[in-house]
């Protein structure tokens, strides 16, 4: 490399004398070029890309002017020696979901939303969250025959099962209920992201909430309910934990919470229910999405089976 920088030295500085100016001007010219091509070999042999890229742009700025680096041999080395830059892809858009959703009212949305697969859900995310907002400062008709809806047992299946689909946090949902949906980034709620079903029998007056995975795991927490049709309140408590893994499974009692007794046991405020989707809010303060699923997801899925 410096044998390198002194002939080039030498080449710049040491024309012979008696030529004519052009005549310099044009061996410079080649023996930059010379030199150039001897650099050029020089970065095939280094070891680090970045390295040898570092090496050629110096060739390639001490060597060429600027008219002759533009696409020369310079410039192909460099080009060579250095990784393309990896494509990014874009985030995902919220525009395929709006036009769909545009001409729907807020309750119509949840239950398109609700009732979608899991790519539609994931960009219609933001819409589903704002829709809540607005049904939950409605103050709307309670829902009618929420024993049957919720609980009813026409099919002989143990009553009705519901699976949750979307949450809002209390935090959010304060805060958006106050200084409106603007106020909270993202999209503002979650899909919920397990395998979650809760199922409710009009004749036992009994709740079973489940989390189940993969067909092979399960675990099931069971106790009474209690439905106040007038206020659209469902009371609940849990006195019974279940346990599966694969064949083996267990089970035991939990211990009575006398603290947990009438108003002051867990809740559910329903906004809305009927045959497709169910809207509550709960004690904790948030507000959730169920909808409801039917005996061959539940087998599908190994679901209370």
């Amino acid at each position: 490399w410096n044998e390198s920088r002194e002939e080039l030295a030498s080449g710049v500085g040491e024309a012979p004398e008696g030529k004519e100016q052009g005549e310099r001007e044009t061996e410079r010219e080649r023996e930059r070029e010379r030199e150039v091509k001897r650099m050029h070999r020089s970065c095939g042999r280094l070891s680090g890309v970045s390295s040898s890229a570092g090496v050629c742009a110096a060739a390639a700025r001490r060597g060429l002017p600027a008219s002759r680096r533009r696409g020369g041999l310079a410039q192909q080395q460099h080009n060579a020696s250095v990784p393309a830059p990896r494509r990014v892809r874009p985030r995902a858009s919220t525009e395929g979901s709006s036009s769909v959703l545009d001409n729907l009212d807020n309750l119509a949305l949840v239950k398109k939303v609700a009732l979608s697969g899991k790519v539609f859900q994931q960009i219609s995310a933001r819409e589903m969250f704002e829709a809540l907002i607005a049904i939950n400062q409605i103050k709307s008709k309670k829902p009618e025959n929420l024993s049957k809806v919720l609980a009813g047992n026409e099919a002989g299946e143990g009553g009705s099962y519901w699976k949750l689909v979307y949450t809002v946090g209390k935090k959010n949902l304060n805060e958006a209920t106050s200084k409106g949906t603007g106020s909270v980034g993202g999209n503002g709620g979650n899909f919920f992201p397990v395998t979650a079903v809760q199922n409710w029998n009009e004749e036992t007056n009994r709740i079973q909430n489940g989390i189940f995975i993969l067909g092979v795991f399960s675990l099931i927490f069971s106790g009474d309910f209690e439905l106040v049709d007038k206020s659209a309140i469902l009371y609940f408590d849990f006195d019974r934990l279940d346990i599966s893994l694969g064949p083996l499974s267990f089970g035991f009692d939990l211990p009575a919470n006398e603290e947990r007794v009438g108003k002051k046991r867990p809740f559910f405020i329903w906004l809305h229910a009927d045959e497709d989707i169910a809207i509550g809010r709960g004690r904790g303060g948030g507000i959730a999405v169920w909808k409801k699923v039917d005996k061959s997801y539940r087998e599908d899925e190994g679901v209370y089976v």
